[in-house]
């Protein structure tokens, strides 16, 4: 073989190595933009993006157990807008199935408390582990399979 032989050959197989790198880089973010108010499945290191430049990347999850056996699963967000990021998590814990539709579904909840005397309180909580609002966006956590992807909605408060 004459060495500029293998010269391009080496360059030809260089040139394919990198698009198929980058062409594997980049598979999982989506290039069709997503509407506002409709479920998203977002998988692990996948990154969706909306019209008006809001994209949203699940960048990991992370489990912890607690005193009293209830565990909490989180799934870390990061949002961006205009270069402004922030690293937001939505969460949900082993007692969900205990709770109501409206505290697993709003971001302000109202429920009543009895306390060890018997006494009962109407509590007002805010959720902030299952909705985040980011600048003009409300984001609601749907559903969650861990380590592999959640469900949002993503809307405009």
């Amino acid at each position: 073989m004459k060495p500029t032989f293998k010269l391009n050959l080496a360059i030809i197989l260089i040139f394919i190595s990198y698009f198929s790198y980058a062409q594997n880089k980049f598979d999982n973010i989506k290039t069709n933009y997503m509407k506002y108010g409709a479920v998203i499945n977002i998988k692990h290191g996948e990154e969706i993006k909306f019209e008006d430049g809001l994209s949203i990347t699940l960048a990991s999850f992370s489990h912890k157990n607690s005193i009293n056996q209830v565990t909490k699963s989180s799934a870390y967000l990061i949002l961006n807008k205009k270069k402004e990021k922030n690293e937001v998590f939505l969460s949900i814990y082993s007692d969900d199935n205990e709770k109501s539709d409206e505290e697993l579904n709003s971001y302000e909840f109202t429920k009543t408390v009895q306390s060890e005397d018997n006494i009962e309180s109407v509590v007002t909580s805010i959720n902030n582990d299952r909705v985040i609002l980011w600048k003009k966006y409300k984001i609601q956590l749907k559903g969650f399979e861990y380590d592999k992807f959640i469900k949002i909605i993503v809307s405009e408060k």
